[in-house]
């Protein structure tokens, strides 16, 4: 996405800019803007550049809206150079993801869990009492009854097999979980599972292979092919 002056969108210059095609969290529009300079250590408020007019201002997402959509009130002054042709483009763009928003809302439901299960409500005192019994208190079984229907949704929301749950490595890790205290700890993502880590587990194996290759010079190797087509072929090549 580029504006017709040529300056390019926010997330072609500037280092700081973010590019809402890589976060679907955040409006096109930042891609109109160049962000320089973070204020506070809290909220969305920048220094940023407009990628159009070229002016410098600052504030939030609402402010970047006013300035680019030319919306007055707003507390910026609105962008002068924007054609029709850009705004109409910005209008589109923004519709399309604030529509994308509402339908990930929807998808999003809420499911039950079983938390709250043994507690009773004394509807004269509206106070919460536990019907559980002074064992199950003792073992927590509602955070473990909620532990067991996260751990289900799991497999359900993400079609992974049953049999996943032999896997002695899903032991192992909420094993260690479980055993460890690990303030703030959030599970490898998309990103790091498919590169950091692959790339660790790959250079494991070739470790653990080291032996075994280091005996095919003195050794030799054999490759066993079957083939079922009408027989089955088996054949060795010398290393």
């Amino acid at each position: 996405m580029a504006s017709q002056n040529g300056s390019g969108t926010g997330s072609a210059s500037g280092s700081g800019s973010i590019s809402s095609s890589q976060n679907v969290n955040l409006s096109p529009l930042w891609d109109y803007v160049t962000k320089l300079e973070k204020r506070g250590t809290i909220g969305g408020t920048w220094n940023f550049r407009c990628n159009i007019c070229g002016e410098t201002r600052s504030g939030s997402y609402t402010r970047i809206k006013a300035h680019l959509l030319q919306i007055s009130g707003e507390g910026v002054t609105i962008c002068k150079k924007v054609t029709r042709s850009q705004k109409l483009e910005m209008v589109r763009l923004v519709e399309e993801w604030e529509n994308k928003k509402k339908q990930r809302a929807t998808r999003e439901v809420t499911l039950p869990c079983q938390s709250q299960a043994g507690v009773e409500i004394d509807s004269s005192s509206k106070k919460r009492k536990s019907s559980l019994s002074p064992i199950a208190r003792s073992f927590d079984m509602n955070t473990r009854a909620q532990l067991d229907e996260e751990i289900a949704r799991m497999f359900y929301t993400g079609g992974l097999p049953f049999n996943l749950a032999r896997n002695p490595h899903y032991h192992r890790a909420f094993t260690f979980a479980a055993t460890h205290n690990i303030p703030g700890y959030v599970p490898p993502g998309y990103n790091k599972l498919r590169t950091t880590l692959l790339q660790q587990e790959k250079n494991n194996v070739e470790k653990l292979l080291q032996p075994i290759k280091a005996t095919w010079q003195e050794k030799g190797l054999t490759i066993l092919s079957i083939a079922l087509v009408k027989s089955k072929i088996s054949f060795s090549l010398p290393i």
